[in-house]
């Protein structure tokens, strides 16, 4: 208890804090444009859809560390200085952890039959109309399962964000990370039990909002 002490009363909580902030902006850029993503290269299919489903997924094979050093060099001079900010960061996590709500948004809406989108069209609905309220909907629980799965590894990411974070950025894998090359083990716990109980809270809440039968809360 003594470890959970110091890290929760006798430190800055903002490694906390920067975790759950800077994951919930990136969750919420990685569900819209995996929602737009996994449309269009379903429902459009053309060369141009085909090759941004194809980069899409590249985050899969580049590892962490290379992205990393990839934004330093993008982003280290004007006009776009990003290097050291939050923004920096979000971008990381939203190119690293976007390929599972895509996948889990394409795979859903290749069940939907266009004949619900065409439907809705001929009874007089504009297309735009169509797809927020007939489409999104119907895409929900695919994209809930793609999200969760983002949102917990953006939690853990550690391999981008160890090249990325400043003073101001540092996330709780960071943190667990620094408090190990220290020596300081029991704090490295206390913080991967907050980790680790914020990762089970969210599946429960996931099985919770999607109705499963699993986890009956």
């Amino acid at each position: 208890m003594q470890n959970y002490e110091n890290i929760l009363f006798n430190r800055d909580l903002s490694m906390i804090l920067n975790t759950y902030k800077l994951g919930f902006f990136a969750i919420v850029i990685i569900v819209v444009l995996g929602i737009f993503i996994s449309y269009l290269t379903v429902r459009k299919r053309n060369a141009v859809t085909s090759m941004l489903d194809t980069i899409s997924m590249l985050p899969f094979v580049i590892p962490g560390s290379v992205l990393g050093i990839a934004l330093v060099f993008a982003f280290s001079d004007a006009p776009f200085y990003l290097t050291g900010t939050a923004l920096i960061m979000v971008l990381a996590f939203v190119i690293r952890r976007m390929p599972y709500t895509i996948r889990s948004s394409t795979a859903i809406i290749s069940q939907i039959s266009p004949s619900m989108e065409e439907a809705a069209i001929s009874l007089g609905a504009s297309e735009k109309r169509t797809f927020f309220k007939v489409v999104v909907p119907l895409m929900m629980p695919g994209v809930l399962a793609g999200a969760i799965m983002s949102w917990i590894t953006i939690l853990g990411e550690l391999s981008a964000s160890i090249i990325l974070y400043s003073s101001n950025t540092q996330t709780l894998a960071v943190s667990i990370y620094t408090e190990v090359i220290r020596g300081n083990f029991g704090n490295a716990s206390a913080y991967s039990a907050i980790l680790t109980i914020t990762s089970i809270l969210s599946l429960l809440l996931f099985f919770k909002l999607t109705g499963k039968k699993e986890m009956n809360l």
